[in-house]
């Protein structure tokens, strides 16, 4: 059972976050749904409080580094003590090898890698200490299968997902899971403009068994069945969702 236990989703007024915070939501979670978007988020929050379920939000910029200490220190003022963290939020900036610049480099590694540390920093100890916890990364396809123009988003990503793997098999605390979800291609607001291509699209389609591509939702089961008792003992995988494509 998931009533009463609170779960902050990073990068939740939209696409898979919001897919995600929401299923959550509707499982009895006190969903916060993270973004640094605070008009967006609020819209987010609209339908969720409007069907009476749990949920309030967190504005924050993820590629500040004192950001992940500040929303555990407003959360706390709030009473509220996250026991699952859905790593939602990422950054990837699409420029080929020969054209990475600088500014990509540090935003994607702050974001993508440097916030993932912090914020397991600042709510995995109330985790262990409250002996329930789930970590969830969501990952990308490109780890495995990477485009190229997207070098170092799928690096960051790669990196990423070895932390989740390193954290399930070192931390040992009871009923504290660290996983990892790997869509595949999923009509998102980041990839809606490749996927306009009817040409592209097509081909897209071609390659899923299922012969759609995926939506936001398809990946919210995943994440209900981790967070429950259903999915306790799945500790250190990677769940692709349609996992063999790549955009």
């Amino acid at each position: 059972m998931l009533q009463g236990r609170v779960a902050l989703i990073t990068g939740a007024a939209r696409g898979i976050g919001l897919a995600v915070a929401s299923e959550l939501a509707r499982a009895g979670v006190h969903a916060v749904l993270h973004d640094r978007d605070a008009a967006a988020n609020e819209a987010a929050l609209a339908p969720l409080h409007a069907s009476g379920l749990r949920a309030s939000g967190l504005i924050a910029d993820l590629a500040d580094t004192a950001a992940p200490g500040r929303m555990r220190d407003d959360l706390s003022a709030q009473g509220l003590a996250p026991d699952i963290l859905v790593l939602c939020a990422s950054a990837e900036l699409r420029e080929r090898w020969d054209a990475v610049s600088d500014r990509a480099l540090a935003v994607q590694s702050e974001v993508n890698l440097h916030a993932t540390v912090r914020l397991i920093q600042a709510f995995l100890p109330g985790m262990i200490a409250g002996g329930f916890g789930r970590v969830i990364a969501i990952g990308s396809v490109q780890e495995a299968r990477p485009n190229a123009d997207c070098l170092y988003y799928a690096a960051t990503k790669a990196a990423q997902t070895s932390m989740i793997l390193n954290l399930a098999r070192t931390v040992r605390a009871p009923d504290v899971t660290f996983n990892v979800i790997k869509p595949g291609a999923i009509l998102t607001d980041r990839n809606r403009a490749v996927l306009a291509d009817p040409v592209y699209e097509a081909v897209v389609q071609e390659r899923i068994p299922l012969g759609r591509i995926g939506a936001p939702r398809d990946c919210a089961g995943v994440a209900l069945l981790l967070c429950g008792d259903e999915g306790a003992y799945i500790n250190g995988a990677e769940i692709a969702v349609d996992g063999g494509l790549r955009l």
